[in-house]
């Protein structure tokens, strides 16, 4: 808990810096080889350099996801959108994240979520590290959900290395996969 509350001023004291650099951030892009659509595939896309790395995504380029890019085409505002929705996303994998090499423990329910949506709470371990996450829905903001997770991203067993996570969230419920 204490390495989690340490990350956590860390992280604090980083986003501050992140959200006044985070509109000259474009201005850097190149265009590069990298994963595109969630890890789906590689593509040459812009993409911050490799010294801005801890402002990246990893796992797709500036021009965000499939859907984010369907819904904000191309554009200086819309990769900057894409940053502060994503804000650090490379520190909080590579710095602050967590490399798996046992078994996770679960405890609660494993398809908690916004989508469907799954009420209720998740625990995960895996030895020093852990996840807490819960669903509820909200009683002033009607078909919206409170999505409260944090410690490190356990609950997707795919991944080698787990994302580090501080997300309090007020989420549109999705039913089915749509809203």
């Amino acid at each position: 808990m204490l390495k989690y509350i340490i990350y956590l001023i860390l992280y604090i004291l980083i986003q501050l810096i992140t959200y006044i650099v985070t509109p000259i951030l474009p201005l850097f892009s190149i265009s590069r080889l990298g994963w595109s659509n969630n890890h789906s595939f590689n593509c040459i896309e812009p993409r911050l350099p490799t010294g801005l790395s801890w402002f990246d995504t990893p796992d797709n380029s500036l021009l965000g996801d499939e859907n984010f890019h369907r819904l904000n085409p191309d554009s200086y505002w819309s990769r900057v959108k894409w940053l502060y929705r994503n804000s650090l996303y490379g520190f909080k994998w590579t710095v602050l994240g967590a490399r798996i090499d046992s078994g996770r423990i679960f405890d609660g329910n494993t398809k908690v979520n916004y989508v469907g949506p799954v009420y209720g709470t998740l625990r995960v371990s895996c030895g020093k590290y852990w996840q807490w996450k819960k669903v509820t829905p909200s009683k002033v903001f009607k078909g919206r959900c409170w999505v409260l997770n944090f410690g490190w991203l356990l609950d997707d067993p795919d991944q080698e290395v787990a994302l580090w996570m501080f997300s309090p969230r007020l989420k549109k419920v999705q039913y089915n996969g749509l809203t």
